[in-house]
């Protein structure tokens, strides 16, 4: 009989690592299916654009870029398994209460806060600094453009 205990057991703890391991992959899709949307989007031979570090927390990301002397934070919606640009602005989106005015739960806007905080630790105070420099909040449509009812430079409400 014990021997069926420590078999059920470690078929529990097969599934729970695989779950784990399942959970890890997907994290690490939806990481490189945001950056190739961002590279998709913004990235020119004459003006390379770099983007990391990418937090996810279910469908919402940020993502941190850089492009010439300019960075900022791009959030991300997944809507119907695709991945979108909401908007792009810069120390904003570090604040989990500007994060709750967009729309996420209280809980979700401080771990996705806490996550891009941690995240953020490995980067240069240089690089950092240029992510600082996006002035307000731009509306990002599926082209890259900006929406008609742009609310560049103004705060989050």
């Amino acid at each position: 009989m014990s021997f069926f205990r420590r078999a059920g057991c470690g078929a529990a703890l097969f599934s729970l690592l695989l779950g784990a391991k399942v959970a890890v992959a997907a994290a690490g899709d939806d990481e490189a299916a945001v950056k190739h949307l961002l590279m998709q989007t913004f990235d020119r031979p004459d003006s390379p654009l770099a983007v990391e570090p990418i937090v996810v927390d279910g469908d919402v990301a940020i993502a941190d870029w850089a492009q010439g002397e300019q960075g900022g934070r791009a959030l991300l919606r997944r809507k119907d398994g695709k991945w979108e640009i909401s908007l792009c602005a810069g120390d904003a989106l570090k604040q989990s209460a500007s994060l709750e005015k967009l729309g996420l739960a209280r809980h979700r806007a401080e771990a996705l806060a806490a996550s891009l905080a941690t995240a953020e630790r490995r980067l240069s105070p240089a690089l950092l600094e240029r992510m600082s420099r996006f002035d307000g909040v731009v509306a990002v449509d599926a082209a890259g453009g900006h929406t008609p009812l742009d609310p560049h430079h103004r705060p989050i409400p």
